[in-house]
């Protein structure tokens, strides 16, 4: 079984969360978890699901203006500057494919946060990757010599693969 789960999560926020002492300032560059989906309610109740990350990103909204209007939000995270604009970003509140993480601050059960790493990043950029050589490869088989040596030889001509790959393109 795989140790990865939906769920939908938001940055530690000093002023909503709880302002920590200094030994604890790495717990400000985490993700909480807001609500974990199984993959068998996220899969028997599509359309709900989607429908909660929608209220929750309204709820959110509307706290974030509250919030605004209480305090300077642009200093309400000590470590993220652009911090109200990634907020209020609807892609914020989508499911992310996270590894969950429990983090103590403390001896007591109260002193645990439940932490997330995001996963979906990585995914975002292999499914750009993967665009792109698409194109490239669309791009091969569209050109006028290209199609006539398939026309005569039954075959691409050698050379006009165009190979996926992760990482650098040396």
């Amino acid at each position: 079984m795989t140790n990865f789960k939906l769920a939908l999560v938001e940055p530690y926020l000093p002023l909503k969360h709880g302002i920590l002492d200094k030994k604890y300032d790495s717990m400000y560059g985490k993700y909480l978890i807001i609500d974990q989906i199984g993959l068998k309610e996220f899969y028997e109740n599509i359309q709900e699901v989607s429908m909660d990350s929608k209220i929750i990103q309204k709820m959110y909204g509307k706290y974030l203006e509250k919030l605004h209007y209480e305090t300077n939000i642009t200093q309400a995270h000590p470590f993220i500057k652009n911090y109200e604009k990634i907020m209020t970003n609807p892609k914020q509140f989508q499911l992310q494919l996270i590894q969950p993480i429990t983090v103590s601050i403390g001896p007591n059960e109260w002193d645990k946060y439940s932490t997330a790493i995001i996963k979906t990043h990585w995914i975002r950029l292999i499914q750009r990757r993967w665009r792109e050589t698409l194109k490239k490869r669309i791009q091969v088989k569209k050109n006028i010599e290209n199609l006539q040596f398939k026309e005569i030889h039954g075959s691409w001509p050698k050379g006009s693969d165009v190979k996926f790959q992760l990482g650098l393109n040396l």
